[in-house]
């Protein structure tokens, strides 16, 4: 049978959590979808945007999961995902197989697999879209002609994100993005990381959509704040940066984060999107992180960033 037709292992990644564990999570996708490294003109990006929301997930397939020599047996759900937590730091290669195969699924990803997190003294856990992307997330329209019309390597760089994030990775800081971007965008994401020479961190996307789901897609409310949740837990003894926009619900989910973990964050940025005065919920949102006690950093994309502001953490 043609490789191509083939299931494969569409996004994944194994992160070392405290206690000697490691978080395995992944894609299972019935096919391979269109890579973007070479994405010239957009006629072709549109192309492969719209093939990545037509490739079926392996919904609730049962399948085996090899990390270290121990098999762990496990099921996708509808949306082809799994996740698996060892007990035990996994290195090398991790084996992936359908019930009853012979021969392990191909990982059709370019991207960093491992992840071992657990030396940093302060790590950073960030928003993708319009954080270090310009993605428009506020008018549905302009997100899908961003989308569709711009490959990843002309897509705009925040120029201010892309600083900070530096300043940190020189830091020896480890990174977490989480967006509710869907997993069919993630060889996209990683290109545009790549391009830009961004830190290579752990991917949280939301789960893979079909092509209709992405005109009427419920996403799950609390992505976002488990996943940042998961992150602090596993790892309580560290201090967190935390970077989003005032477009979605960035500014609510740090709110929450603080309020849970008081002494974990030392510090929120957060990216002013629009030239315009912002919204009563902005302001009010805005002025509940302050309360908090936390420092905040409300900058716009042409704002200068300044070294000293990192020195000071």
């Amino acid at each position: 049978m043609n490789n191509k037709f083939m299931p494969v292992i569409w996004q994944i990644s194994a992160l070392h959590l405290t206690n000697n564990r490691t978080q395995i999570r992944g894609v299972i996708l019935k096919n391979t979808p269109a890579n973007f490294t070479n994405s010239k003109g957009f006629i072709i990006n549109l192309l492969k945007v719209i093939q990545s929301y037509f490739i079926k997930a392996c919904a609730h397939q049962s399948i085996t999961v090899e990390s270290n020599g121990v098999t762990y047996h496990t099921e996708t759900d509808g949306s082809g995902s799994f996740q698996i937590i060892t007990n035990q730091h996994h290195k090398g290669s991790i084996l992936i197989k359908i019930a009853n195969a012979t021969r392990p699924l191909r990982i059709e990803q370019d991207y960093p697999i491992i992840f071992s997190n657990l030396k940093s003294e302060i790590d950073v856990i960030s928003d993708i879209d319009d954080t270090i992307i310009v993605s428009n997330t506020a008018n549905f329209f302009k997100r899908i002609i961003t989308l569709a019309f711009q490959t990843p390597q002309k897509r705009q760089v925040i120029a201010y994100t892309q600083n900070l994030l530096e300043s940190f990775r020189n830091r020896g800081a480890n990174f977490y993005f989480v967006s509710k971007s869907e997993s069919n965008l993630f060889g996209l994401i990683c290109t545009f990381i790549k391009h830009n020479k961004l830190p290579k961190g752990t991917l949280y996307l939301t789960p893979h959509l079909k092509f209709l789901q992405l005109f009427n897609s419920k996403k799950p409310s609390n992505f976002k704040i488990n996943h940042i949740k998961f992150i602090i837990e596993n790892a309580p003894l560290k201090k967190y940066i935390l970077l989003g926009d005032d477009t979605q619900r960035d500014m609510e989910i740090y709110a929450e984060t603080v309020r849970s973990f008081p002494d974990s964050v030392l510090k929120i940025y957060i990216r002013k999107t629009s030239n315009r005065e912002p919204s009563l919920s902005q302001k009010k949102m805005m002025t509940i992180l302050l309360d908090s006690g936390v420092p905040v950093t409300y900058f716009k994309s042409a704002d200068i960033f300044d070294m000293n502001d990192i020195l000071k953490i």
